[in-house]
């Protein structure tokens, strides 16, 4: 099978990647990566901190550090260690609907396409292009958690377990039917960037159970969305990061962070040691400086 998988540039990209991609290694793989920043993600200290964390640091500064050096036998891959473990073309674009993304799609020639925090909205005239149709797995449990920053919307909720959506894309914005949507339970003495990370697994693992449904000639019945209780929601605003540390929520803890970054290592590499004051900071502030 011919597939195209759309994520994001960050950290949590390459981590849907190292996740993913094992289950497709009989497959023709595309990656296209997108580095889109929002400008909203400049509006708060919390976002940019978030922005940080997630893509300037692992992206600019980690990763090119392991490439450099080989990370081969990484536990983790990066992009780069993607490309060259699975043998797939991963390319970045900034734009998926213009003449150029069109037609790298049509060259691909693929039998679906996945997105998982792509970031970049699909129009008709290209999420129609591959047979099996195009997918996305959203953060979130919809339609309720529509839109951006669904995990720290559930834990601010007091939720449960953060939902992750497997959904047919149409014309909308998280509208389209739904395959199924998986849980991760909520552990609210860990972080928002540790829930992050972790939530586009059970999505995955539906993704991965829908393409060996198609591989047996066994397509999905998704199920139209009840639009009744939806709720699209943009980035937070400073009085809701301010109600996510009044409830003893953090945005990261410095151990979880530097733990997922060692991954990415090769064996003999390691990371420096978190200082106590840096452990300190992280656990008692939401918003603490990396």
């Amino acid at each position: 099978m011919r597939i195209i998988v759309c994520t994001k540039r960050d950290l949590a990209g390459a981590l849907v990647l190292n996740q993913l991609m094992p289950h497709l290694a009989g497959d023709q793989v595309m990656v296209l990566l997108s580095d889109k920043t929002r400008p909203a993600e400049k509006s708060s200290a919390e976002l940019a901190e978030m922005k940080f964390l997630e893509r300037d640091l692992p992206v600019d500064t980690v990763f090119p550090l392991v490439d450099l050096v080989g990370g081969g036998e990484a536990s983790l891959a990066t992009f780069d260690g993607i490309a060259a473990r699975y043998g797939a073309a991963v390319k970045t674009i900034t734009d998926i609907n213009g003449e150029a993304g069109v037609q790298l799609v049509k060259d691909f020639a693929p039998d679906l396409m996945v997105s998982i925090r792509f970031s970049l909205i699909f129009k008709r005239h290209v999420f129609s292009l591959p047979p099996l149709g195009t997918w996305n797995i959203h953060p979130g449990a919809l339609p309720h958690y529509a839109g951006l920053f669904a995990p720290f919307r559930a834990m601010l909720e007091g939720d449960d377990f953060i939902g992750c959506t497997l959904h047919k894309v149409d014309d909308g914005i998280d509208t389209g039917p739904i395959v199924g949507i998986g849980r991760l339970p909520i552990q609210p003495e860990r972080s928002l960037l540790w829930h992050v990370m972790r939530a586009y697994a059970p999505g995955i693992e539906l993704f991965v159970e829908m393409v060996e449904g198609l591989r047996r000639g066994c397509p999905p019945m998704p199920q139209v969305q009840d639009t009744s209780d939806r709720e699209y929601v943009s980035m937070p605003a400073a009085e809701a990061f301010e109600t996510f540390r009044r409830r003893g929520l953090r945005l990261y803890d410095p151990k979880e962070y530097m733990d997922v970054l060692k991954r990415f290592l090769p064996p003999g590499l390691a990371m420096p040691q978190l200082s106590a004051e840096s452990q300190a900071l992280g656990a008692s502030c939401c918003s603490a400086r990396a």
